[in-house]
Parts: structure tokens; C-alpha cells; sequence
């Protein structure tokens, strides 16, 4: 008896599922070698998140070293101290950036046309505007 098409997609079908089978158990149990634990989260994010990146790496250091409550109190404030230089830098960083930003609108002025020119000024007064906002605001605090 001569095999139809019928009996052919059974196979191919059957094969797929094997496959497939076969890559997700693979996937679940496979061989972790080379594989390093991602962080969880990135470091530092904004200053709403210091509080919360001191509450992880608290909670992370107190499970990974078994911390007694003496060096727990200590250990809280070099983290504390930590955070606070990791902001400023972060912070200053930001800012750097931003004028970074204002310098190269201003380089871009004498390669442009006149009406492309007033665009690049509206757009830096705008910019102007918003590092005036953020950083002034951050100043104040």
C-alpha cells in the first residue's frame, strides 16, 4: 500500500511535537553552565527610587551574609551613605548630559538654514525650559 498525504502530515505533525516537546523540557532542565544570574533591577534609577534600591540591597546583603542586628544598624548606614554619592553622581551626570545637549544645538546653528535655524532655537528654548524646571526644582530641595 502506497503511503498518502494524509500519512505524511501525521508524520510531520508527530515530528513537530517532538520537537517541540523535546526543546521545551530541554529549556526547563537544561545544562546551566556559563549561565550568570542577571540583576533583578537596574542599580539606581531615579531619586523616588533611593529608597527603594536602599530597601533591596539591604534585604539582598541581610540574606546573602546573615547579618546579626549590630551589623545590620552598620551595614544600613554605609548603604545609606552609598546611595546618597550614587544620586549625586547620577544627578550630575543627568545634568551633564543636558548641556551636553544645549552645546550641540548650538553647534548646529551656523550649518543651517535660517528657517531651520528658528526650529533648532525653538527646540533649545524648549529644552532650555525643561533643564530650568528640573534642576532648579532639584536645587530647592
Amino acid at each position: 500500500m502506497k503511503p498518502r498525504l494524509r500519512d505524511y502530515a501525521t508524520i510531520l505533525v508527530a515530528l513537530l511535537t517532538i520537537f517541540l516537546c523535546g526543546y521545551g523540557v530541554g529549556f526547563l532542565t537544561g545544562e546551566k553552565k556559563g549561565r550568570t544570574e542577571a540583576p533583578a533591577r537596574p542599580l539606581i534609577g531615579n531619586s523616588h527610587e533611593t529608597g527603594d534600591w536602599e530597601a533591596r540591597t539591604m534585604e539582598r546583603l541581610a540574606r546573602l551574609l546573615d547579618l546579626s542586628g549590630e551589623q545590620s544598624s552598620k551595614v544600613e548606614t554605609e548603604v545609606k551613605s552609598t546611595s546618597k554619592k550614587i544620586q549625586t553622581s547620577r544627578d550630575q551626570a543627568v545634568e551633564d548630559y543636558y548641556r551636553s545637549l544645549l552645546e550641540l544645538h548650538d553647534q548646529l546653528l551656523p550649518h543651517l538654514e535660517p528657517a531651520q535655524q528658528e526650529k533648532i532655537k525653538k527646540d533649545r528654548k524648549s529644552l532650555q525650559h525643561a533643564i530650568d524646571s528640573r534642576f532648579k526644582s532639584s536645587t530647592a530641595k
